[in-house]
């Protein structure tokens, strides 16, 4: 059990070392268009390989202090299939007790280039400005060994219960 244990890690380290994540598609949209509003988002390209994603959106309504956020983890095959993850979680619960280690994962990838860095109510635009795909491939494909392929993060926010906001980051993976 050990060695198969062993085998799977060191498969995981060369699929993390030799593949290569670009961002493909970027979509943000509002469900609630009194709530919030999306001024930024877009995919900017560096050069052929580096690409980075810059969202600003505004909120309408103050002090927000109950949110909740489902992430799937989706993979193309035939149309985007889940695939390994899919989790609601409280986001400010989280922020104030950062325990989840799936979640942290994935909030190190953007916590240094954001202002989601504290915990509720929200009285700000919120943005994520200059995410690189570098950090893609430093941060998740070093935990989710990924195959060569098209994925794709999908996002959902809410607050107070009712869905407001949906990110939709799409990704290729590929070798170097």
């Amino acid at each position: 059990m050990r060695a198969l244990f062993f085998i799977l890690i060191i498969f995981a380290y060369f699929v993390a070392v030799f593949n290569h994540v670009t961002f493909t598609n970027l979509k943000c949209g509002t469900r609630d268009e009194k709530f919030c509003y999306f001024k930024k988002c877009f995919i900017k390209a560096v050069n052929r390989t580096h690409k980075y994603i810059d969202i600003h959106a505004s909120l309408y309504q103050k002090a927000v202090n109950n949110v909740t956020a489902n992430v799937k983890l989706m993979r193309h095959n035939n149309g985007y299939k889940p695939f390994f993850l899919d989790m609601t979680f409280d986001v400010c619960k989280f922020l104030k007790n950062q325990r989840q280690s799936l979640v942290k994962n994935i909030y190190e990838i953007y916590k240094n280039n954001s202002n989601i860095n504290h915990t509720c109510p929200y009285e700000n635009d919120v943005i994520v400005d200059h995410v690189w795909t570098g950090n893609l491939e430093s941060d998740i494909v070093k935990y989710i060994p990924m195959i060569n392929g098209d994925y794709a993060i999908y996002s959902e926010i809410s607050a107070y219960n009712v869905v407001r906001a949906f990110i939709n980051i799409y990704i290729r993976v590929s070798n170097r």
